[in-house]
């Protein structure tokens, strides 16, 4: 292996540092009048989704890029908007007397037989808060057979039939930014700008006085800030709780034009991670979680697939690698699909293809020193929840300088190297990547007291 093949780790703290710096001054950029009225809100740097960011990204951190699987990507994003056109609001009967409104996700699991809901990034039933409206992204076809009153569905639905007329429509709309910047325009017409445009026209009629006050389940999507961007023409201010902790390459949660008011994170961590993601400090307010409780909750002697695979191969090659020569015996270790794609073809063929290793290496005896640890295949935010609850953790990096936890905003890990694409982590003081917290009773720590 040539030297300039070898990872070094500080070297990816470093291209973190720049890479950070970069996507600022781009995002500032978009921020000028020529990209009126939405600025930067289309542009969606996710290291985590194969779309139009994370190819920018790749860019500016010098990765190989596959030219055809760019292209794939970004055909398969605007079928994506071909069949992604119907957005229905249900339960919706009369006019909205909530002062303060929620918007989260959740599936039909989530929903009590009585028609209330358990939120599961709250950790709340919605029957405890009656005087809020909540507005409940929803993706199934199947729906609860009873839903509350102070509980409003927004399906997002695939139709068969293609909206070839919808999206000449909207590559017609955004054909200036074509010539402006060729990046900016593919966002623009980019599947996740397509579905914030459906669901703002259907949400702006129905969102009105005497609605003060929102929070939002956030994640930076683009859709989030384009409500956002509505509710403060009307004077509705705008809460972000980031449920789970950000991931290793939090590209997505850079502060935005349109990014909500105030933010809240569960870490002392998180927050100086968010101040260098371009937020201020009295912007940020820092709470014990509400999703990751206080209670005893086993990590230990488990395989984590991340919601995207990139190379089955890799990974396989790299568990092999561990077997080998740490004597590590995968047999100890349950696999967990990532519950995003638990019907996913890639993700169930390398679970299939994990148990075959198992197999093949029944026999070889345990490591002692691997008996507290979790593997984590790729990016995954759980990685900090697992170190909080005492559990040391292996990670398979399918893309290192995508996945790795670096210093530069995790001070806080320990790091080390098993090889170019395998790390070690262990935590340095427990208590500042995330607050455990205890099963809210209101959500006064959002709200306060000042909207009745």
């Amino acid at each position: 292996m040539s030297k300039s093949n070898i990872i070094n780790i500080k070297n990816l703290d470093n291209n973190h540092k720049n890479l950070i710096k970069k996507l600022k001054i781009k995002l500032k950029f978009f921020r000028k009048p020529l990209f009126a009225p939405d600025y930067d809100n289309p542009a969606y740097y996710a290291s985590y989704s194969n779309g139009i960011g994370l190819q920018y990204i790749k860019k500016k951190l010098n990765c190989k890029i596959n030219k055809l699987l760019f292209i794939a990507y970004t055909l398969k994003d605007i079928f994506n908007s071909l069949v992604h056109n119907e957005i229905k609001v249900l339960n919706y009967k009369k006019k909205i007397n909530a002062k303060k409104i929620v918007f989260t996700w959740a599936f039909k699991k989530n929903f009590n037989k009585n028609g209330s809901l358990e939120d599961r990034y709250l950790n709340i039933n919605s029957r405890k808060l009656k005087k809020i409206q909540w507005f409940v992204l929803f993706s199934e076809k199947t729906l609860p057979k009873k839903i509350d009153n102070n509980i409003i569905i927004i399906q997002t639905l695939n139709k068969k039939r293609l909206n070839f007329l919808l999206l000449f429509k909207t590559i017609a709309s955004n054909l200036k930014y074509l010539f402006i910047s060729p990046q900016y325009f593919l966002f623009s017409i980019s599947s996740h700008n397509f579905l914030s445009n459906k669901i703002l026209e259907t949400l702006k009629e129905i969102i009105k006085s005497p609605v003060k006050i929102c929070l939002f389940i956030y994640e930076a999507q683009p859709f989030q800030n384009k409500i956002i961007k509505h509710f403060k023409t009307i004077n509705i201010k705008t809460l972000g709780y980031i449920h789970s902790p950000p991931l290793a390459l939090p590209t997505n949660l850079i502060k935005k034009k349109y990014s909500p008011s105030k933010i809240f994170v569960n870490g002392k961590d998180q927050k100086k991670c968010l101040i260098k993601l371009g937020w201020e400090k009295k912007e940020i307010t820092t709470i014990p979680s509400t999703r990751f409780l206080k209670k005893k909750k086993n990590f230990s002697n488990q395989i984590f697939l991340p919601i995207t695979i990139k190379s089955p191969t890799e990974i396989l090659k790299n568990l092999e690698f561990l077997i080998i020569n740490f004597k590590l015996n995968i047999n100890q270790f349950t696999t967990r699909n990532h519950p995003a794609a638990l019907n996913s073809r890639a993700h169930n063929n390398l679970i299939l293809q994990i148990n075959d290793l198992k197999k093949k290496y029944y026999n070889f005896k345990n490591n002692l020193n691997f008996k507290k640890y979790s593997i984590f295949i790729g990016a995954s935010g759980a990685i900090i929840e697992a170190l909080e609850r005492n559990c040391k953790v292996i990670q398979i990096t399918e893309i290192p300088i995508l996945d790795f936890y670096s210093k530069y905003f995790w001070n806080n890990i320990k790091s080390k190297k098993i090889n170019n694409n395998i790390f070690t982590y262990s935590i340095l003081k427990k208590g500042n990547l995330i607050s455990f917290g205890n099963k809210p009773r209101n959500l006064d720590m959002f709200f306060g007291n000042d909207i009745t």
